[in-house]
């Protein structure tokens, strides 16, 4: 072997080895600062909020459906504050309930008035619109609902399986929420 052939096999050697040193280039996790996260669309979010609303104003129901919100939707946190809130919302059922009166069914409406994207969240400021019926034992159910309409904030954070609702909090804040919403 020539000094030329020795000094390319040597390189190539040596290329060779020092590829396997080097990291693998995998995926980027979100979150990560360098990460692109694609924008969430307003229908998109839109949906998880509806399917969200109306979760919790089921909880309100003499009978409450089951809930529709997939777990992926949602942040664990976003799922502990609502395993939080059940508890309060039965006690003030249940406190309703022996007072003579029950909410039987509701229809929600949802209005988004905008969305903010920051890298991996999201808020969006959005209208409830619900109306609801209820039952009292003096006189059964009722033809005319009662009505509410409530400006909150949802914030959504981009996680591998697309964008989580992390919580939803009500812009007017104090005494006057509906049943469901819990602060």
């Amino acid at each position: 072997m020539t000094y030329r052939g020795s000094l390319a096999a040597i390189a190539v050697l040596l290329g060779l080895a020092l590829s396997g040193c080097q990291p693998g280039a995998g995926p980027l996790m979100v979150g990560s600062p360098s990460a692109a996260v694609p924008s969430p669309s307003s229908s998109e979010l839109s949906a998880i909020i509806q399917t969200a609303v109306e979760d919790r104003n089921g909880t309100a129901l003499d009978v409450p459906p089951a809930p529709h919100l997939s777990d992926a939707q949602s942040t664990a946190a976003y799922q502990a504050k609502r395993a939080r809130d059940l508890p309060v919302v039965a006690r003030s059922k249940a406190g309703f309930k022996s007072m003579g009166f029950w909410y039987t069914d509701f229809s929600t409406t949802i209005t988004v008035d905008s969305i903010e994207v920051a890298g991996s969240e999201a808020s969006v400021h959005f209208k409830e619109f619900t109306e609801q019926h209820q039952a009292s034992a003096a006189n059964g159910p009722s033809s005319v609902p009662s009505s509410y309409s409530l400006p909150q904030t949802a914030t959504f954070r981009a996680s591998a399986d697309g964008w989580q609702l992390d919580s939803i909090t009500p812009s007017v804040h104090g005494g006057g929420l509906p049943m469901s919403v819990i602060e």
